[in-house]
């Protein structure tokens, strides 16, 4: 039997190898998939392990020993007492190898979760806290969520480490991890909307020391883009969330700013980044001194 993990969600991929290995009636074997060769398959499928009538062999990224994994197609078929577990996060699905493993082996794909799995990435924090014996409030796991995005492992080492302080508030995240682009755009497109050019002029000289104009202007655009779903669309944040794939906090943040932006407005936005954006890419201005432009007309 052949069990191929697959995927970009590194953490789901790691704990389901930990669940097949703990589930196992033996000792798993690890092997190294840049020592062998095509030979070693003989030994894989047909070998016998001297402690237990049935094997569990793991090896990861296979796939980039290019001569082993083009003899795999065919052992599939081959009557075997080995479990071969292969774990393989990012594999060429036009290799004849994967094509037959599709086909005949038990193929486990795990998907890193996007800013569309924010409310689960929350949910799974809080679960996660509380079977570790971690007190998180809600406030705080969304904003460690805000803060450090959706991928599980990064999720779990800020948890560890705020967890040595105590009680994990919304407090103690504001006060040790850092603030995300995304979050000083928001403020930045904050100021912008209520027309305090003073405060976009002093966030523009803050962002310009550490963060890149090109990439600001794309978050001010989808920011824009979803802010544009709330005003034009008339449907529910869910609903919005869904059709645009934007992150529920992030529509949660802008519905307060909603409220104040009609049709004509969000009409000025738009045109003023547009042009921004092509100032960027076309003009020698200070691509800074063009952002504040546009956001403080």
């Amino acid at each position: 039997m052949i069990i191929l993990l697959t995927g970009d969600n590194f953490y789901e991929i790691d704990r389901e190898l930990g669940r097949i290995v703990v589930e196992f009636d033996g000792e798993a074997e690890q092997l190294d998939a840049d020592s062998l060769d095509p030979r070693n398959l003989t030994d894989i499928f047909s070998g016998v392990s001297l402690f237990s009538a049935n094997r569990l062999v793991v090896i990861k990224r296979l796939n980039e020993n290019t001569t082993v994994w083009e003899g795999l197609a065919r052992w599939l078929d081959k009557p075997s007492d080995t479990t071969l577990v292969l774990v393989e996060p990012k594999v060429d699905k036009r290799t004849k190898s994967y094509k037959a493993l599709a086909k005949q082996a038990d193929v486990r794909v795990f998907t890193a979760w996007t800013e569309r799995d924010a409310l689960k990435a929350e949910k799974w924090l809080l679960d996660t806290a509380s079977s570790d014996g971690i007190a998180l409030s809600r406030d705080a796991a969304r904003e460690i969520v805000v803060r450090r995005g959706t991928e599980q492992y990064q999720l779990l080492n800020t948890l560890r480490q705020l967890a040595v302080l105590g009680e994990v508030s919304r407090e103690v995240v504001e006060a040790h991890i850092e603030t995300t682009p995304h979050e000083n755009v928001f403020e930045l497109l904050a100021a912008s909307l209520a027309g305090d050019a003073s405060n976009v002029r002093a966030m523009i000289r803050t962002l310009r020391l550490e963060n890149d104009p090109y990439m600001t202007v794309g978050l001010l655009a989808s920011q824009t883009f979803a802010l544009a779903g709330i005003v034009l669309s008339g449907k529910s944040q869910s609903e919005i969330a869904s059709d645009l794939s934007v992150s529920p906090y992030v529509l949660r943040n802008l519905a307060g700013l909603a409220a104040g932006v009609d049709r004509t407005k969000l009409k000025v936005v738009v045109e003023s980044l547009a042009i921004a954006d092509i100032g960027l890419k076309s003009s020698s201005v200070d691509p800074w001194l063009q952002i504040e432009i546009a956001l403080t007309k």
